[in-house]
């Protein structure tokens, strides 16, 4: 199984995908610097340093380059693969589809885990050479600016940070594992994407324009970290990881239901 898992990983930057994504990242982390410079960072109200930047750009990374990276990933790893006739090859060998399919997952994992880890890396490079250091940990929604601040010393901020970008890690497997799904469905590589995109999309639009059904919603567990960290609302984070646990688990087992039916033979 490990052998199988690190084949998969090594496939995986063997595309380079990952390396464009990383520079996407850097690119991203370059404009809280631009929004200094035009002025849309209030200073009086907002206090932004080394410590806070890589909390800020958690929210845009994963509401803007994650969920695509997923998609493409996936979308590279199962369409693409059958397309081009070497989803099968594993399984000439005495592996089960079901392992396969964990295997890739498992795979996803840890690339998803090393491009998240640059993330930090870069945010905490990055923020403190353009807004320094700072004395302490202060975050505040850009949108909220009126409600307290939330406030944790140097090393707690560090910590709340790191464990934030870790939890991240559940409701983005748990998106992925519906486009898992949508990658088994189609036949195309282009198709997996765009209908994956264009889902995300919905569920984006979906969650702002009705309030109420957004609890129920997968991408609603990309704010598992701000319940946990910044308003402290265990029984939302309790219920939000519920709900993506019950999303990830079930589209993973729809997947392997759909994976082992699937004609393999293109």
């Amino acid at each position: 199984m490990l052998a199988l898992i690190k084949n998969e990983a090594y496939k995986m930057f063997k595309t380079k995908k990952i390396f464009v994504f990383m520079l996407v990242i850097f690119i991203y982390n370059l404009f809280p610097a631009l929004e200094q410079l035009v002025g849309a960072i209030d200073e009086s109200q907002i206090i932004i340093n080394g410590q806070t930047t890589p909390f800020y750009m958690l929210n845009f990374f994963l509401t803007n380059i994650l969920p695509i990276f997923m998609i493409v990933s996936l979308a590279d790893m199962i369409t693409g693969e059958y397309v081009s006739g070497t989803l099968k090859l594993p399984l000439l060998q005495p592996v089960s589809r079901t392992k396969l399919l964990a295997a890739k997952t498992l795979a996803l994992i840890f690339v998803l885990a090393s491009l998240l880890i640059f993330s930090l890396i870069l945010s905490y490079v990055m923020g403190t050479l353009i807004f320094g250091w700072g004395d302490q940990f202060s975050f505040q929604e850009p949108e909220q600016v009126i409600q307290e601040a939330t406030v944790y010393s140097t090393t707690e901020g560090i910590m709340v940070t790191v464990a934030s970008y870790l939890v991240s890690i559940i409701p983005l497997i748990a998106f992925g594992m519906i486009i898992l799904l949508l990658a088994l469905l189609f036949n195309s590589s282009g198709v997996t994407v765009g209908i994956s995109i264009g889902f995300f999309i919905f569920l984006s639009i979906l969650g702002e324009a009705v309030v109420a059904a957004r609890p129920y919603l997968i991408l609603n567990g990309f704010q598992m970290f701000k319940f946990l960290f910044v308003s402290q609302d265990i029984n939302s984070f309790i219920s939000t990881f519920i709900m993506t646990f019950i999303y990830g688990a079930g589209f993973f087992l729809a997947s392997i239901y759909f994976f082992k039916k699937k004609d393999l033979l293109y």
